[in-house]
């Protein structure tokens, strides 16, 4: 991992050889891995990669190149690379775009980091596992995985701007089965908050996580078949955090532009319930601390949704300038190529324990995990995935009998203006490409269409 005073280096080397103006973008992860199968740990693995990325304009010619070898004739074949595909290709719409002027506090947790590898290297992670392992029950056995990862991010341009952060996050999930039937998922995931104190309780959570899964794992067996049709459901967290991901994702002025989302022509409209707020917040400790974009831009805040009405959406340099607003910051967010993606989205909660919303549910299903969801109809958010890992009857205020795995069908138009509750509790869900911070959710009306 390259510390702020060797990304510098690098970047004034490729500066040393460009003639034309140029902005680098420098990323490089350290993933470290303890892995487990069978109730046995069976792969520890540290995985090291590192990219720059090049682009040179002139006038609104713009191209890029990118390279993993940062040796003087790497260096060197990288910026001719460039040069010679900027002689190709045709004018763009746009000039190069200055760097914001906003003032930016850096991240500059190395020392923290050093810390914080005491806690998740890789003999405190194989001790986590094999604890949690040895807290299942005879006949259930646990995989999955536990990460430490370590991120660098560095983007400069030829004239001296020079943006630098580094942070790091523990990500945790198993899969608990019953060696008869029956098998359930959990999982934790934590980003460095400036506070390693945090921290030192993610052992014990990874415990607890484990012995969710048996939990749930031991519940789920002998399912039987749920009926077609609409139903009120509970989502978990990390289910209700599935949906939101595809309504926030859709909140890019890219996509607002080119008529594809279902919030095109609608800012400033009520689409949701009263009881549906979202945001992009790059303040939360919980999410990630990433404090700029791909183009060196300040990170805003956004409330992208406000009391069900849509507020805000996110915007890059390209569609900044092309729809006269200014850019939010969300260039890239170390994701995709181009666009603006929120990353850090946090959903607000509500005034009930999602224990108090089972109970007061007469009749409904729980459901703990989606999974392969994606778009019918990305016009109408319409979305279509599988329950996965536990979804059981709610009877009479209670979880009861263990249902199979079941499609749904559902426009979101339609669920997040059903929602009657949602908790209080809330919890950080690792999704792609976002962190997102989610309370469970009740929705009326939600349809379940087939069974695979």
């Amino acid at each position: 991992m390259l510390s702020k005073k060797s990304a510098q280096d690098l970047i004034n080397r490729v500066k040393s050889h460009v003639s034309n103006y140029a902005v680098m973008v420098f990323s490089a992860t350290e993933q470290n891995t303890t892995r487990f199968a069978n109730s046995e740990i069976s792969q520890n693995v540290s995985i090291s990669n590192a990219e720059l990325k090049l682009t040179l304009y002139d006038g609104k010619k713009e191209a890029s190149c990118s390279t993993n070898v940062f040796t003087d004739e790497g260096i060197v074949q990288l910026v001719h690379n460039a040069e010679e595909m900027l002689k190709c290709v045709p004018d763009g719409e746009f000039e190069a775009f200055p760097f914001s002027t906003e003032e930016l506090s850096e991240i500059l947790d190395v020392n923290s980091i050093n810390e914080l590898e005491k806690i998740f290297g890789i003999t405190e992670r194989a001790k986590y596992v094999k604890e949690g392992i040895a807290c299942l029950e005879h006949g259930y056995t646990g995989a999955g995985a536990l990460s430490f990862n370590k991120n660098v991010l560095a983007v400069a341009n030829s004239t001296g701007d020079f943006r630098y952060a580094t942070y790091g996050n523990v990500a945790f999930n198993t899969v608990v089965t019953c060696v008869e039937d029956g098998a359930a998922g959990a999982g934790a995931y934590f980003v460095y908050s400036k506070n390693v104190d945090a921290f030192i309780n993610a052992p014990s959570e990874i415990l607890a996580q484990f012995r969710k899964a048996q939990a749930t794992a031991s519940a789920v067996r002998n399912p039987i078949s749920p009926e077609l049709g609409a139903h009120t459901v509970i989502l978990s967290p990390i289910a209700f955090a599935d949906l939101v991901l595809f309504a926030a994702l859709s909140l890019n002025a890219e996509y607002i532009e080119d008529g594809s989302s279902f919030a095109t022509g609608k800012l400033g409209e009520k689409l949701f319930g009263q009881n549906v707020t979202i945001y992009d917040d790059i303040t939360n400790p919980l999410l990630r601390p990433l404090p700029f974009d791909m183009e060196g831009n300040v990170r805003q805040t956004l409330k992208l949704v406000d009391k069900g009405v849509i507020s805000a959406f996110a915007y890059d340099n390209k569609l900044a300038m092309k729809l006269k607003t200014k850019s939010t910051g969300h260039a890239g967010s170390g994701v995709f190529e181009s666009g603006a993606t929120p990353s850090n989205i946090v959903i607000s909660g509500g005034e009930q324990s999602l224990e108090e919303i089972i109970t007061s549910t007469e009749k409904g299903i729980f459901i703990n995990e989606l999974n392969y969801t994606n778009f019918v109809n990305e016009r109408q958010l319409q979305l279509t995935g599988l329950t996965r890992n536990g979804a059981f009857l709610i009877e009479g205020g209670k979880l009861t009998t263990p249902i199979s795995t079941v499609r749904f069908t559902e426009s979101l138009l339609c669920a997040f203006n059903n929602i009657t509750a949602l908790s209080k509790e809330r919890e950080v869900v690792d999704g792609y490409p976002a962190a997102i911070l989610a309370p469970a959710a009740r929705i009326e009306n939600f349809h379940f269409t087939s069974k695979p």
